[in-house]
Order: C-alpha cells, then structure tokens, then sequence
C-alpha cells in the first residue's frame, strides 16, 4: 500500500547524515578582526559588538554559506552596475581607519561616474546586502532606517570617515528568494552618523579597560539571543 503521507525529508537519515560529516568538516573560524568593524556598531546590543570583536565566532556552515552568499550577489550585482555604464573607485580608496586602527570599514563601493539618474550624484557610496524575502518586502515598504538600523549606520560611517557625504548613498538589496533588486538613495546624516562614531569609540573604551557592556535583552530566551553566535558565552558570564 503506498504512503500518502508527507515526508520531512530534511529529518531523513541520509540528509542528516551527510549534513553532520559537512559541519565536522568546517575549519574552525578565526576571528581575524583585531579592531571594530563598522558594520557591526549598528547592532541593538553593546555586548554583541564587544563579542564581534573580540571573540572568535560560533556559526553553523549553513550561516557561514549565507555571509558567502552575500558576497557573492555583492560580486554579481557589481557586475550588472558596470554593464550598466556605472563605474567604482579602486579598492584602496574604499578603507578608512580611525581610533589609532581600532575601528575600521571598507565601503562595498564608491560610485564615481555612472548614468544620468534622478537625485543621484557622483562620487557616491555604494553598499550592497542580499535579504531574505521578508526582509527584503519589509525594507521596500518601511525603508533602510526602520527596518535595518544597522545598515543605515553602516552607510552614514562610510560616508563621514570617506568624506563621500555631497551626494546620497545608493543602498541595494538583493532579494534572495527571486533575484530583484532594490535601489534607495540614504542622505548623509551629520547627526546620525556622529552619534554612531561616538557610540563606536564608548565601545573601544569599554573593551580597552574590561568592561563588560550591558546586553540589549534581559532573557536568553529572547528570539535575538536564541539567533546570536556568542549566546552561550555571554549567558555564561553572569546569566
């Protein structure tokens, strides 16, 4: 008699099997910044961003896939901006360092000539993220600072310490799920980005003489600690 009921196969012994020999093959991951990132000052929690930084990182190869695939749609949608007559800065004029080297970033691009375009200007930043579908959906409809808080800092940094602030930024995302492309234009943001770079350098302070920052949530429960790398270290500190 045939099974007519649904199987999981993800849950087959197989897909366990061959998925559990991947993860023990994964190298152990290095943790190769020596300074804070400006992608990651954005995050709601001061403690995350003292972890990014000085501890090594906790992901499963299924996270590590995604952070590639990011850079792989990065390299894809860059290729598309060229084909389209857009043209980028070299890489060395991308990098900027600040706080004696220990808080750095590197913009995804800087746009220095390209079409005629309405509100847009050159030379400009250009950064570049791949999001799920309902990411994606939620930054078309609600925009950059909203939905991701983190990613508009990142842009107002880039712009301020690369001195690209005369012209917006070209923020594009990539959804994931069916390959569209959004484009928004962020403004600089003196205020907000100054309030980000003071927020940077509270943290290399803290860091620099041991204090360990307070977490952004109370419950290690919480959906945003369950997702966290560093959740079983900073809940053993004191939780």
């Amino acid at each position: 008699m045939l099974d007519f009921n649904r199987a999981n196969l993800s849950a087959a012994s197989i897909s366990v099997a061959i998925n559990d020999l991947i993860e023990a093959a994964e190298q152990p991951e290095e943790n190769s910044r020596h300074y804070l990132g400006a992608s990651a000052v954005g995050s709601e929690c001061l403690r995350r961003i003292q972890y990014d930084w000085m501890c090594d990182p906790v992901h499963p190869s299924r996270t590590r896939d995604i952070f590639r695939r990011g850079h792989l749609f990065e390299a894809l949608t860059r290729e598309h901006f060229i084909h389209a007559g857009f043209q980028f800065a070299p890489d060395d004029r991308l990098g900027f360092r600040a706080v004696d080297g220990l808080f750095r970033g590197h913009a995804d691009g800087i746009l220095v000539s390209g079409p005629t375009l309405p509100g847009v200007g050159y030379p400009c930043i250009w950064e570049h993220k791949a999001l799920g579908d309902k990411g994606w959906r939620a930054l078309e409809r609600d925009g950059l600072e909203k939905v991701y808080p983190g990613y508009a800092a990142q842009v107002w940094l880039y712009q301020a310490y690369l001195d690209v602030t005369e012209h917006p930024a070209i923020f594009t995302a990539v959804n994931c799920n069916t390959m569209e492309r959004l484009h928004t234009l962020q403004p600089f943001n003196a205020e907000r980005a100054q309030a980000w770079s003071d927020r940077a350098v509270a943290v290399i302070k803290a860091t620099i003489v041991g204090e360990l920052l307070p977490r952004a949530y109370d419950d290690p429960k919480d959906w945003r600690c369950r997702l966290c790398s560093h959740k079983d270290r900073c809940w053993r500190v004191d939780g």
